[in-house]
């Protein structure tokens, strides 16, 4: 009784949040919805060790186990914490840490004809990211396997013994201990390619050597918003303050209050140039 009671909620965080969105308006896409939820649970419980490709929000979702994939699914899609507005039908956007590729699938479904750099230094959710772009047959995207910093060249990255598909780190702080060497580019060497409507960074405590960059660089203002995922790691220099403060001193106006994830302590944080101010909203596009 016990294991359906759990089941049951499972379904309820996952498929009725799910179901609101656009795409599943229709009933039969629906059940296949319910379908596809269902899979994931039962094979993150009883088969999570190996790859699985599903059907999810329209797109072929390839990932590296279910638990993974509902996970990012969760904060992604149903969460919706990289939700942003824009004017310009075809965004130009920055994905700097796109781990498989979810937030870009997530970004496609808000803007189909969005222009998305995607970047990515761990090599085996890189791997992913190339997969679900090429299997969704999406266009102006341009992948980039490295990681963001305050210089170009080499960094070395932290992984978790196991080789970890999300969550690798520049910084052993970060409690991962498997080393791997990556490339290494930076955020302003885009920016001034020209302007963009979003940059979206998620980089696991880097974001430190990103607001060195674009603070040395002076380029802050070449994206109209930011969505960032700030981490804590113990260890590190807490600069959070630092970054609010940074950012409204660049004209930036916090879209919040800095939204903690569930189940975690990152907090999300979105800023936009002061003219840029939307209200907020959730789900259903």
């Amino acid at each position: 009784m016990k294991t359906l009671i759990n089941f049951y909620s499972h379904i309820k965080a996952y498929y009725y949040p799910a179901s609101r969105h656009a795409y599943y308006k229709e009933n039969n896409r629906r059940i296949g919805l319910l379908f596809t939820i269902l899979l994931l649970l039962i094979r993150a419980k009883y088969n999570n060790d190996n790859a699985i490709k599903v059907r999810l929000f329209g797109f072929k979702v390839s990932a590296n186990c279910p638990q993974t994939l509902l996970q990012l699914v969760k904060e992604i899609f149903l969460e919706q914490v990289y939700l942003f507005h824009s004017d310009n039908p075809a965004p130009r956007i920055i994905d700097g840490g796109a781990n498989m590729g979810i937030s870009v699938l997530y970004f496609k479904s808000l803007f189909p004809e969005a222009h998305i750099i995607a970047i990515e230094p761990n090599p085996n959710a890189f791997g992913y990211l190339e997969k679900n772009i090429a299997q969704n047959s999406l266009s102006h995207i341009e992948s980039v396997e490295a990681c963001l910093s305050d210089g170009l060249g080499k960094e070395k990255f932290y992984l978790a013994q196991t080789e970890s598909i999300i969550n690798g780190s520049i910084y052993p702080e970060s409690e991962k201990s498997y080393m791997k060497e990556v490339a290494s580019v930076r955020l302003s060497d885009y920016l001034e390619e020209g302007e963009f409507d979003l940059v979206k960074i998620d980089v696991e405590g880097a974001e430190r050597q990103v607001l060195r960059d674009l603070k040395q660089s002076g380029l802050m203002k070449k994206s109209r918003q930011y969505l960032l995922e700030y981490h804590n790691f113990p260890g590190l220099e807490d600069i959070q303050q630092e970054m609010l403060e940074t950012f409204e001193q660049n004209g930036f106006q916090s879209m919040n209050q800095g939204e903690i994830l569930s189940g975690q302590e990152n907090v999300v944080m979105h800023f936009s140039r002061a003219k840029n101010v939307y209200p907020s909203s959730k789900l259903a596009q």
